[in-house]
Formats: C-alpha cells, sequence, structure tokens
C-alpha cells in the first residue's frame, strides 16, 4: 500500500524569489538605451499615446510590422534594429496621422545631413534657416 499525505488546506506553492522587472532595463543591468535619442523617442511615443494622437494599438501593430520587416530584411535581432524599426513606425504614423509629413522628415533630415557635412570638425552643428 502506498502512503499519501493529505494537503488539504495547506498551500503547496512558494511564492517565487522577487525579481526586478522593468520595461527598460536589460538583464545585464546597464541601461536600455544606447544613445539619448532612443530614450526621447520612446518619451515621445508615450506622450502621443497619453494625448490620443495615436492609440497603443496602432503603435504596437506599426512596430511589429516593422520589426518583422526587419526580420524578412535579414536585418540582426539588437538594440539598433529595434529603434530604427521604432523610429519608422512613429514616424509613418505621423505621416498617416497628417501631424507630421513624411516629405517634412525627409527635408529635415535632409537639412541636418547638410549641416553636419558643411561644419568644420570640433564646432556645433547649426541647422541653417
Amino acid at each position: 500500500m502506498t502512503g499519501f499525505l493529505s494537503i488539504y488546506g495547506r498551500a503547496i506553492l512558494s511564492l517565487p524569489e522577487a525579481v526586478e522587472i522593468t520595461p527598460f532595463k536589460r538583464m545585464d543591468g546597464e541601461p536600455v538605451f544606447d544613445q539619448p535619442w532612443q530614450a526621447q523617442l520612446l518619451a515621445m511615443v508615450d506622450s502621443l499615446v497619453s494625448d490620443g494622437v495615436i492609440s497603443a494599438t496602432q503603435w504596437s501593430e506599426s512596430l511589429g510590422r516593422a520589426l518583422q520587416d526587419a526580420k524578412s530584411r535579414g536585418d540582426a535581432d539588437d538594440i539598433e534594429t529595434y529603434y530604427s524599426a521604432a523610429l519608422l513606425s512613429l514616424e509613418r504614423l505621423l505621416d498617416d496621422a497628417g501631424k507630421v509629413l513624411a516629405s517634412e522628415v525627409t527635408g529635415r533630415r535632409d537639412a541636418w545631413k547638410q549641416a553636419y557635412l558643411d561644419t568644420a570638425h570640433g564646432q556645433p552643428v547649426q541647422l541653417k534657416d
């Protein structure tokens, strides 16, 4: 005959050790942002969602599509690919909403690139009016 132990009324599971999980902290304890623009990007998205300019669903679907596109192209599965996809997603959503048109983004990007190329080494880059 096999013995048994009644566990009726007893807790049989113990709680796992407390682990701090934060959305923007890497497992190695280093900050998740390699560059300030990455933090600024996610802060802008958070503000736009909070203000109702875009929805959280729109953001997640757009980011998911951009990441899937990156995977299909064979891009590395790394933080640079993630933030590049996030930036592209934000630009597309703002264009779709008519808030910042793609042509405006392209024009501003080109202006900054030209300002960088026109600036002497060691001098601050300034955008011309």
